[in-house]
């Protein structure tokens, strides 16, 4: 046991290092982003100013460019409208574990299709 022990210890050790190195990284990071996204919004609002749609600096071109994000304003409406007109793929390919976790302790049996991969992981718990 004595072993283990050690074991158990170093890897406690490691975690809290990791920990540590993690938070200073974030707060780090937090301060770039933020620097970053001000520097985003400065040259939005200049590209709106001067009615430019892209300009060019030495070693780089500015433009915009436009994303679309979609959300659900009412699953329901558009569940059902999904499956009337078949359009299953708008939904991305993936189970809600969670979810299914929770169907598969009330009902016991997995739906025709889904497969289950256990993943066994070590975990510690400090006293």
């Amino acid at each position: 046991m004595a072993e283990a022990q050690s074991v158990v210890d170093r890897m406690l050790e490691i975690r809290e290092r990791r920990g540590l190195i993690k938070k200073e990284f974030e707060a780090k990071d937090k301060a770039l982003r933020e620097m970053y996204t001000k520097g985003e919004n400065w040259l939005l609002k200049h590209m709106q100013d001067t009615g430019h749609k892209s300009f060019k600096v030495e070693g780089a071109t500015v433009f915009t460019k436009t994303n679309h994000r979609y959300s659900f304003g009412d699953w329901g409406s558009f569940a059902t409208w999904m499956i009337e007109h078949g359009e299953i793929d708008l939904l991305q390919h993936r189970v809600a574990a969670t979810n299914m976790d929770t169907f598969l302790k009330e009902s016991g049996d997995l739906p025709p299709g889904i497969k289950q991969d256990p993943v066994v992981s070590v975990n510690i718990r400090k006293a």
